[in-house]
C-alpha cells in the first residue's frame, strides 16, 4: 500500500483500504446497513398488546365475570388462563406462561353491592418492566371505571342526583396530557438512540482497526514523516472518507430509516445534521487517538467492541445521570454519546430547534477541541520519536562504516 504525502492520497488509501480490508469493510460498510434494518424490525410494532394474563375468580358471580369480560377486551390483555387459585397463578407466573394474573376474593359482588369496600390482589411479573406497566395501568384503569359505576348507582339508590353524584364520585378530574411520545411507545424512546449508537459504534471501531493498522504495518510513522505536514495532512486526511461515508448514513436514517419504521423527526433537518456531524467528528477524533494507542488491529477488535454498553449506559439515556455516583458523571461528561442521544431526544422526539441544543452543541464542540488538541499532541509525539529513532540509526550505521 503506498504511503499517502497529501490529503488526498491519504483518502485513497483508506477507500482502497475499506474495500479491500474485510473487517473494516464489514465494520464501516455492511454493519451500519444491517444493524439499522435488524433492531428496527425488533421494534416495529413498538407497542405491547395482547399480554398473556390469568384470572382467579373465587366469587363466580355476574360481577366477577363482568370484570374479567372487561378485561379481556383490553387491547393490553389476553386472559388466557383461568386459574383455579392463587398458588396456581404463581406457579403459572413462574414458567412465564402469564405475565400477571388477578384475584377476585369470595363475596365480592356481595360486599359491593352493600356498599362496603373489597380488596382485589393483583400479581404481576416484574421482572419484565415493560408488560408488567403495561397490565398494571389496564387492570388499574378497568378497576377503577367499574368501582366508579358501582359508586353512581349507590349514591343513585340514596336520591342523589347523577351531576353531583359524579362529582363525588370524583371530586378532583386528572387530565393527563401526553406532550412527546404520545403512544407511550418503546420503539420511539429507544430506537432513534439506537441508530445513533449503531454510527458511533462502527465508525469507533473501523478507524481505530485503520490507524492501529497503519502502526502495525509502520505505515502510521512513514506518513506523519513524509512531509513537514505529515500531522495536519493525516489529521485532514484520515477521517475525510469516513465522515463523508457516515454523513452519507446520517441523511439516510433520517430520510429513509426513520420514516420506513415510523419514528419521529420533528425538528428541522438544519440543525439535526450540524449537531449529528460534529458528532462524528468528535467520534473519529477519539477513534484516531484510541488507534495511536493500540499496537495491532486485532487488538482494536476486541478493545473497542466492549465499550458499547458501556457507553450507552453512562449517556444518561437509559438512566438519569444526575442518579449515578459523581465520578461516573465526570466520565460522562467526556464521552460525545451524552450531548448527542439529549441533543437527539430533544431534536427527533421534542421537536426543538437551535436554541433547545445549544448547550449540547458546546458541549461537542468543546470535547472536539479537546480530543483534536490530545490527538494532535499525540501524532507530533510518535512523530518525533520516529525521527529521533531513525537518527540514532543513522548515527550508527555511519559509527560502523570503515574508513578509507
Amino acid at each position: 500500500m503506498n504511503i499517502g504525502k497529501n490529503i488526498g492520497q491519504i483518502i485513497a488509501t483508506e477507500l482502497q483500504r475499506v474495500i479491500t480490508d474485510h473487517s473494516i469493510f464489514l465494520t464501516v460498510i455492511a454493519a451500519p446497513i444491517l444493524y439499522a434494518f435488524f433492531l428496527g424490525s425488533i421494534y416495529l410494532n413498538k407497542d405491547i398488546s395482547k399480554i398473556p394474563f390469568g384470572v382467579v375468580d373465587n366469587d363466580q358471580t355476574h360481577m366477577s365475570r363482568e370484570l374479567t369480560r372487561l378485561l379481556s377486551a383490553s387491547p393490553k390483555i389476553k386472559t388466557t388462563e383461568k386459574l383455579l387459585d392463587a398458588g396456581n397463578g404463581l406457579r403459572e407466573l413462574k414458567k412465564m406462561n402469564i405475565q400477571g394474573f388477578i384475584v377476585f376474593p369470595n363475596g365480592l359482588e356481595k360486599d359491593l353491592l352493600k356498599g362496603k369496600d373489597t380488596q382485589v390482589s393483583l400479581f404481576l411479573n416484574t421482572t419484565r418492566f415493560l408488560p408488567s406497566n403495561e397490565l398494571n395501568m389496564a387492570v388499574n384503569k378497568i378497576i377503577l371505571q367499574e368501582g366508579n359505576k358501582l359508586r353512581l348507582k349507590h349514591f343513585e339508590g340514596k336520591g342523589i342526583s347523577i351531576p353531583l353524584a359524579l362529582k363525588m364520585i370524583k371530586p378532583i378530574k386528572t387530565n393527563v396530557k401526553a406532550i412527546y411520545n404520545t403512544t407511550n411507545s418503546y420503539g420511539d424512546f429507544l430506537l432513534p438512540a439506537l441508530f445513533f449508537i449503531i454510527l458511533q459504534q462502527t465508525l469507533l471501531l473501523g478507524m481505530a482497526e485503520s490507524i492501529s493498522k497503519d502502526r502495525e504495518k509502520g505505515l502510521l510513522t512513514r506518513t506523519l514523516t513524509a512531509s513537514p505536514k505529515g500531522v495536519i495532512n493525516y489529521l485532514v486526511g484520515k477521517p475525510a472518507y469516513y465522515l463523508l461515508l457516515y454523513s452519507a448514513y446520517l441523511l439516510f436514517f433520517t430520510r429513509f430509516i426513520f420514516p420506513a419504521f415510523q419514528l419521529p423527526v420533528k425538528s428541522s433537518i438544519y440543525p439535526i445534521f450540524v449537531i449529528s456531524f460534529l458528532f462524528l467528528m468528535c467520534v473519529s477524533m477519539y477513534a484516531m487517538l484510541a488507534g495511536t494507542f493500540i499496537k495491532k488491529q486485532t487488538q482494536a477488535l476486541v478493545i473497542i467492541a466492549f465499550s458499547t454498553y458501556p457507553l450507552f449506559l453512562l449517556s444518561g439515556y437509559s438512566w438519569p445521570i444526575s442518579s449515578m455516583p459523581v465520578f461516573l458523571r465526570g466520565f460522562a461528561a467526556l464521552i460525545p454519546t451524552t450531548p448527542m442521544l439529549e441533543a437527539m431526544r430533544r431534536l427527533y422526539l421534542m421537536g426543538g430547534g437551535w436554541q433547545n441544543v445549544l448547550p449540547q452543541f458546546e458541549h461537542l464542540l468543546l470535547l472536539f477541541g479537546l480530543s483534536l488538541i490530545l490527538l494532535t499532541a499525540r501524532l507530533y509525539q510518535i512523530k518525533r520519536k520516529s525521527q529521533h529513532y531513525n537518527t540514532e540509526i543513522q548515527t550508527i550505521n555511519r559509527s560502523t562504516l570503515p574508513y578509507d
